[in-house]
Parts: C-alpha cells; sequence; structure tokens
C-alpha cells in the first residue's frame, strides 16, 4: 500500500511552513549507514521539482530552510526525513521557447548529524566516564541534550581527554567506535546514543515474506568482516611509548583460513573492556558467514498494517525474512538489524531499500540470565560453545545435548557469564 507524502518547508527565519508537495518530481531519502563497521552518516534528502513560472509561483525557498517529508498511511503519519537545506540548485527544461518558464529546482537538504558535524567543542577536558556519559557530555557541549529515556548510559569506561577545538561529531562518533556504540539519528531527527547493550533482546518488529521482496535477495559469503588475530589498544600513552595493547588469536581459525588481522587505538581506560572486546571479535567473526546487506521492498504489494510497521521501522529495528527458496547451503529465513535505506519516492511510487545486517553481527552476546530457566538443555543437537555466539532474538534459543537434562539455565553461575567466556 502506497500512502500520501507530503514535502513542506519551513523559513529559517521563522513563519509558516510552505506545501511543496505538487512541484515534487521525485525525492530520494538516505537514513543510517551502510554497513556495521562505521557510524551513520547524517540523513540527506534530494528534492528535485519542476514547474513553469508562468503557472506557479516560485517557492521562496532558502538555504537553511527545513525540509520534512512525511507518509500518511491509514490516517497515521510517519516522519521520513526532518533536516535543512545545504545546497540549491537552478535550471532549465529544454522546451523551445518556453525554456525560460520552464525551471528546474534540486534542494539537498541534510539532517541534524550533519548540523554537529559543524559545531566545535573542546574547551574543557574530559574526565574518565562511561561511553554513554562520555558522548552525552559532547552532545550537551555542542548545545544538544541527550534524553536517558532513548539514549543509553554505555557499558565502557573512557579514558580521560583534553580536546582542543574539534567537530562535536568527531569526537562522539571517535568514543562511540571505541565503546561498540553507535551515535545516530532518528527518522524524524532526534539525536541519541545507542550503546554496545542497545540491541540485546530486542523483539522483531516485522515479518516479511520473500515475495514482499522487489527482487530476489542475495546471499554472500566471504572473508569481509573474518578476523583471528586482534591487537586492541586502552589506556593511558605513555609519554614517548605506545598505548598498551590486549593481544589474542584464533589458531583454529587461523589454521583453517590464514591470518585475519584486526587492530584498533581506543579511548578504553581498562584492560578489561580491551580483552572482552577482543575476546567477542575472535568469537564472533573466526569463520565466514552467510550476510545479506540490503533488502528491497515491494512497498505497494505490502498490507496497511504492513505498511504502517515498515514505515515504524528504524535504525536498530529488528525484522523477520521467511520463505527464501533454498540455494545451496544460504538460508533460507533471517532475522535482520535495520542498519538504514535508500528511499525513492514520486507520484505513485514509493520504494524502499533497506540496508541490514545479520543478527549475530551486532547483537550482543546472549547471556545465561537471558534464557527462560524452564528451558532445559537437552535437544540441541552438536552446538559448540562457539557456536552459540549468537542464538537469535528471544524466544528462539536453543539447548545442548551434551548437558544432562536435568540442569536449568538459571543454576549456572554466574547469572551475568556471556557466552564467549564459558568454559562450561
Amino acid at each position: 500500500m502506497i500512502g500520501t507524502h507530503k514535502v513542506t518547508y519551513t523559513p529559517l527565519a521563522g513563519g509558516a511552513a510552505v506545501d511543496l508537495s505538487c512541484l515534487v518530481d521525485t525525492l530520494t531519502i538516505h537514513h543510517g549507514r551502510d554497513d556495521t563497521t562505521s557510524q551513520p552518516e547524517a540523513d540527506s534528502a534530494t528534492v528535485d521539482m519542476s514547474f513553469n513560472t508562468g503557472e506557479t509561483a516560485y517557492p521562496a525557498i532558502d538555504i537553511g530552510g527545513g525540509i520534512k517529508v512525511t507518509t500518511t498511511v491509514s490516517g497515521t503519519t510517519y516522519t521520513r526525513f526532518n533536516g535543512r537545506i545545504t545546497d540549491i540548485n537552478e535550471g532549465w527544461t529544454e522546451a523551445g521557447p518556453n525554456t525560460p518558464d520552464e525551471i528546474e529546482v534540486r534542494v539537498t537538504a541534510t539532517g541534524a548529524l550533519a548540523d554537529i558535524g559543524r559545531r566545535v567543542v573542546g574547551a574543557v577536558p574530559f574526565p574518565q566516564e562511561l561511553d554513554g556519559a562520555r558522548v552525552s557530555r559532547i552532545m550537551a557541549a555542542a548545545g544538544i541534550t541527550l534524553d536517558p529515556l532513548y539514549s543509553d548510559p554505555g557499558t565502557v569506561q573512557i579514558l580521560t581527554r583534553d580536546i582542543d577545538s574539534q567537530p562535536a561529531l568527531d569526537v562522539a562518533q571517535g568514543t562511540a567506535e571505541s565503546a561498540a556504540g553507535i551515535l545516530w539519528a532518528t527518522r524524524d531527527g532526534g539525536v541519541r546514543y545507542a550503546d554496545a547493550d542497545h540491541r540485546r533482546n530486542l523483539p522483531s518488529s516485522l515479518e516479511l515474506n520473500a515475495c514482499d521482496v522487489l527482487v530476489t535477495p542475495t546471499w554472500s559469503r566471504t572473508t569481509s568482516g573474518l578476523i583471528n588475530d586482534v591487537s586492541i589498544g586502552y589506556g593511558a600513552t605513555p609519554d614517548g611509548g605506545d598505548q598498551p595493547r590486549f593481544t589474542g588469536n584464533r589458531a583454529d581459525s587461523v589454521a583453517k583460513w590464514g591470518r585475519y588481522g584486526f587492530t584498533s587505538t581506543t579511548e578504553l581506560a581498562a584492560l578489561a573492556d580491551a580483552t572482552a572486546m577482543g575476546n567477542l571479535l575472535l568469537t564472533r567473526n573466526h569463520d565466514p558467514v552467510w550476510v545479506m546487506s540490503t533488502l528491497p521492498v515491494a512497498v505497494s504489494d505490502l498490507s496497511a498494517a504492513e505498511t504502517a510497521a515498515l514505515l515504524g521501522l528504524d535504525m536498530h529495528s529488528l525484522l523477520t525474512l521467511t520463505g527464501l527458496p533454498a540455494a545451496g547451503t544460504a538460508p533460507t529465513s533471517a532475522f535482520l538489524w535495520v542498519e538504514g535505506w535508500t528511499e525513492n519516492l514520486a507520484w505513485g511510487v514509493h520504494e524502499l531499500e533497506l540496508i541490514v545486517s545479520g543478527y549475530c553481527r551486532t547483537a550482543p552476546a546472549p547471556r545465561w540470565n537471558d534464557i527462560d530457566p524452564a528451558w532445559t538443555w537437552d535437544g540441541m543437537g552438536a552446538m559448540t560453545w562457539d557456536d552459540a555466539t549468537c542464538l537469535g532474538p528471544l524466544p528462539s534459543f536453543g539447548r545442548w545435548d551434551d548437558v544432562p537434562a536435568s540442569v536449568r539455565w538459571n543454576t549456572v553461575t554466574p547469572p551475568n557469564m556471556t557466552w564467549d567466556q564459558a568454559t562450561f
């Protein structure tokens, strides 16, 4: 089901919003990030308009004015983009003697993260603190207050740091990368911080059948993302020396695939956090896995309820894809995280290509106390501890055959032990 789209412009100096919808030919929105190894880019919207100046007044749009795009389905309105104009290009359509009157205008607008990239912070040194607190401090220095109801507190300690006049976005993203967190913006332009535990036990928001996809999705299994040797920097760097490092490797993976190294200089304060990051990378990435990176959805083929659920998705939403045909050893169903999307709108057109990632690549490692105590250990087949890095969202957790059926999940101590720490 295709909803009703609306594009409005709000002057920078204030005043009434102007509806540009009837002038728009096409509109393309990019939201989120393109992969799981980078921080999200600022949202962008490219609006192409055309009109005859003899019939339509030229809209008084200008740099800095607000552009908001919404889609309404069954009486509910969903914000698709909210940002400010950064570029305006004007030209003419080749229309013979009418050419001077046939105007073509391209407007480019960007979201909140772009604005943060233009704000400089660093007047006061930062103390050692949790990553969520550090990002919140940086945002406050840039004039943005993160709501603790929606932004996470953090999971690791970040080093003290003396910042000297740097873009707030660069500083905040550096902290996020060190802490395996994400600084992101919602569809309506709100800025939030997601820490390393943000995706823990989130339920699936939408189930799509393969018939809902515009083209046959493609699985790929490559050495991209393979990691079996790590070197993670942590702690303060001594004068004239190098930052201390945690190093580790997976001998079985190196023997099988060759050496695939990963090195990182981080803002982590503690060896324990660098160790946990390195071990998780080695456990999660020691073998190539099947990856699906894009999912083009046939919006017009969805029901009103499915369209509403689709438009309600945002970065970190989890969806379920089912009904894929068997193709070798590739999966026929999958849990996929929404990392972002490219969206094309036009008259009678709504195309949405979701950028997705596999559940196990970015979900936090499950913990013992994430399991329903009523579940037993028998029935899992030959699954090993390494296979259990990711068991999928609740309630799809599994069990092991090689543990007595009488043993319950809640009898294992300590209850916060993660799968990659398990040595049962």
